[in-house]
This record gives structure tokens, sequence and C-alpha cells, in this order.
């Protein structure tokens, strides 16, 4: 393996076994809720989360990792002798990337490559596979960034809400708009424009939404992460409805986390991929 310390945010959503066994130090997002301060973990530990926030009055702040924690983890391995690529959550919707190059500039190094991803969830995870692989065919730090900064343009996510109310609890939806929204089962569709999260579509009804989003898959997609928050059986029903449309893709099952989760609440499923 090339001498490069992968770095990424919690938000990629990786599983814990594969950061441990491809070395990928996690820098992680936390939030405050119900009066504590929890930083994210991975997937498989976010259930308890999420039951908690149905029943709660109150919603959960997010906010980016200290500059500190990325300076502590660049000069871990510029003592180890190792250059470091870091990709993050799009600067547009999070401070992450901000932590990260004001962490850099701290530690002066001239090694180190901060990816600001343009996205969010699986494919951060997938830019962050790229680099791994890459690493391990031994090609360069700037390599890796070059090639990282092109197939990120080339990503795009839909993400389909189960309902209004947690858009509107975290003040992304008014009140008035999100009661008139259930009530008549208006559902968003949620995609990325450079690098913000924006609503791409509207549509009555949860499974036509969902329909829609599919529709705005491009024919040669390469990876197809069908993502969900707690709803593993709605995400296998529409892995196998994914699949059959797209018999070339790769597709995938993933999970989604507080920090982002968050927003659009328990039942979302979203479509992650890259052509």
């Amino acid at each position: 393996m090339a001498n490069i310390q992968i770095v990424t945010d919690s938000t990629a959503y990786l599983e814990k076994s594969y950061c441990i066994e491809n070395n990928i130090v996690v820098v992680p997002l936390s939030y405050v809720f119900e009066g504590k301060t929890e930083t994210e973990g991975f997937p498989g530990e976010f259930d308890s989360f999420f039951a908690r926030l149905e029943k709660s009055k109150e919603f959960p702040v997010t906010s980016q990792p200290p500059v500190g924690a990325f300076k502590e983890v660049y000069e871990k391995a510029i003592n180890e002798e190792k250059e470091i690529v870091v990709v993050t959550i799009s600067s547009k919707i999070s401070g992450t990337y901000n932590s990260a190059c004001l962490a850099a500039d701290m530690v002066g190094a001239s090694n180190i490559s901060i990816v600001d991803s343009l996205q969010c969830g699986a494919n951060i995870a997938e830019l962050v596979k790229i680099a791994v692989k890459m690493s391990n065919e031994q090609q360069s730090r700037k390599e890796i960034e070059k090639n990282l900064n092109d197939q990120k343009e080339r990503m795009n996510v839909r993400i389909v809400p189960k309902t209004l109310d947690y858009l509107r609890k975290g003040g992304r939806l008014s009140n008035i708009a999100s009661f008139v929204g259930n009530l008549i089962n208006l559902k968003p569709i949620v995609g990325f424009n450079e690098g913000k999260l924006e609503v791409i579509a509207k549509t009555r009804g949860f499974k036509k939404a969902l329909k829609l989003a599919i529709s705005d898959i491009p024919p040669e997609v390469k990876v197809i992460n069908v993502t969900h928050v707690i709803d593993l059986d709605a995400a296998i029903k529409l892995k196998n409805e994914i699949v059959i449309q797209f018999p070339a893709a790769k597709v995938n099952i993933t999970e989604i986390g507080p920090v982002v989760g968050s927003h659009n609440g328990p039942g979302t499923l979203g479509l992650v991929y890259f052509y």
C-alpha cells in the first residue's frame, strides 16, 4: 500500500469493519439532543437515536468536527511519514470541509489533499473506496485527488422522506406547509445541485415519488446505493426493483445516521448513485 492516510467524516456512513480493515480514520460530526452532546457512530448503531427522535419533542442540533480533531489526525499521520487524503461532506451543507482546511493550515503540511465531495452519505463512501483502491495500486496522492474531483461530478442522490414532520421540526419547512403537505400526501424529492440539497420535484404519494426518483437515474449508472433511515425492509424491497431496472449496476443497501437522517426522519429512502 502507498504510504497514504485516508481520512473521512462520519457522514460517509462506512461500515466500521471496513474502516478498520483499510486503516481509514473517521472524524465524527456531533449533535446535541435532549441536553447531551453525542458523536455520530457507525452503521448498526443508529436505531436507539431514531427511536428517541420519534418520541421526542426536541430536535437535535448538529455540528461539524472541531478543527482540533482533524489537526490531531494530521499530526499523527505526519509523524508516521504518511501523505494524507481527506474526503468530506459537501461544504454547502456542513462546515466540516472548512474545519479540515483550517487544520491543514495549522499544521502547515504540503502533503495534505482535501476533497470537498459536494455530496453526502454513500457517495462519500464510494469516493473513499476509490481512494483506497488507488492507494493499494500505489497511485500518488495527487492522482487520487484528481480522480476523486473528477468522479464527484458524476454523482447525485434522490432522497424521499416518508413524512414532512422532520423537515418542519428542523426548520426547513413551515408548520403550515408541512401540515398541508401531509394532508394531501405530498412528497418532495431532494437531490444535490452544485453541492446544495434542494427539492428537485414534488408529487403525491411515497411510491410515486420513489418511481420519479428512479426515473432520474442515468442509464449508464455504475453503482446505486439504496439508503434508508431505519427501514431495512423497505430498502430491500426497493433494491429488488432497482436490480431489475439496472442489471448492469452494482446495487447496495446503506444506512443514514443521525446527522443527515434527523432532517428527513425514520422511513426515509434514498437512491445514492454514480455513473
